[in-house]
């Protein structure tokens, strides 16, 4: 797939009645959208299919972007 271009951004918690960094990462189109602001700064590119799982144009909470890819296929001491 594409690669696409995703930041961190900042979103109103309505729980904690406070301004929050977003524990997703969101394509500009997709933080628009939801009236989020894009901390332009952070701008990673990655694999689009790895957004839009559980929201078009957003990461699963919790993604990194900066992890190792790919997972270990032997061990090494």
């Amino acid at each position: 797939m594409a690669k696409v271009t995703v930041y961190q951004f900042t979103n109103y918690d309505i729980a904690s009645d406070h301004v929050i960094k977003s524990r997703r990462w969101g394509t500009r189109e997709a933080i628009a959208f939801i009236k989020a602001n894009a901390l332009e700064d952070t701008a990673v590119e990655v694999d689009g299919a790895m957004l839009g799982r559980q929201v078009p144009g957003l990461s699963e909470i919790g993604f990194n972007p900066h992890a190792v890819k790919g997972f270990p296929t032997q061990v090494t001491s």
